[in-house]
């Protein structure tokens, strides 16, 4: 079943090796969506794909200790919008 995953951390040491990491991470299990840096220095990630796939991308975060490096770490499940055609870093917003 097509879902979506909407994560976020407000943390230290989440350059932009961080980002290319999760996206590699996104990638190599089909996933769509975007990871990027707000404004504020947080980290933002919107991914759709499989539920089962989505699950294994929370999974891999814990690995690499993305909850870990912050505060207010949070995932929010929501219904697909098929906005992504793939998955990238995007520029601050």
């Amino acid at each position: 079943m097509l879902t979506r995953m909407e994560s976020g951390i407000v943390g230290r040491e989440l350059g932009f090796d961080y980002l290319s990491t999760v996206e590699e991470m996104a990638v190599g299990l089909g996933l769509v969506g975007t990871i990027f840096e707000k404004s504020d220095g947080s980290i933002k990630i919107i991914a759709e794909g499989e539920e089962k796939d989505l699950l294994r991308l929370t999974e891999d975060l814990n690995k690499v200790g993305f909850n870990h490096r912050g505060e207010n770490f949070y995932i929010k499940w929501k219904e697909p919008t098929g906005e992504f055609t793939d998955f990238s870093i995007s520029g601050i917003k």
